[in-house]
């Protein structure tokens, strides 16, 4: 008799065991596929951004090279440049010095472009000044040349400071 309950007793350990086995197998795997799925949401949502990042400064890259293009190739005023800004980057707006004759238009920091026109025409009408005379277009900071680029603007700021005098 004690050895009928022993082996009815072990039967049921065994079985028992089998079952929180299988039973902890199973939690096992899901911890496993929830954390997987966690992290790599969080990598594929942290890729999708830097994506979107490099796509937007792709882009913003790409429109600013056209401004420098279609500059050199329509714009004849500060008034057609500031066309051709609006029609690229409709809410930014680029900066007129009479001074120094040119108009600085920045998308970004990286994507400056500055255009030098030769002379200062004023409407007879309305007295309102603007340039004329394209002839150049500087896009030294496009080409990542930020030391002439500095050089350029600290030349525009004391050629101000002059004219302000």
């Amino acid at each position: 008799m004690n050895l009928k309950n022993i082996s009815i007793a072990l039967t049921v350990l065994v079985f028992g065991v089998i079952a929180m086995l299988f039973m902890q197998k199973g939690n096992y795997v899901n911890q496993a596929r929830e954390h997987y799925e966690a992290t790599t949401n969080k990598s594929f949502k942290g890729n999708s951004m830097v994506l979107d990042l490099v796509n937007n400064g792709i882009e913003m890259n790409k429109s600013t090279w056209a401004i420098a293009c279609g500059a050199l190739q329509t714009v004849r005023t500060s008034q057609d440049m500031a066309r051709l800004e609006a029609k690229f980057f409709p809410a930014t707006k680029g900066n007129m010095s009479l001074a120094n004759k040119t108009r600085r238009f920045e998308a970004s920091s990286a994507n400056v472009i500055v255009a030098n026109f030769g002379k200062v025409e004023e409407d007879k009408k309305t007295g309102v000044k603007s340039l004329a005379d394209l002839q150049s277009v500087d896009v030294s900071i496009l080409l990542g040349n930020y030391a002439a680029a500095a050089a350029a603007v600290s030349d525009e700021g004391a050629d101000e400071e002059g004219a302000e005098e």
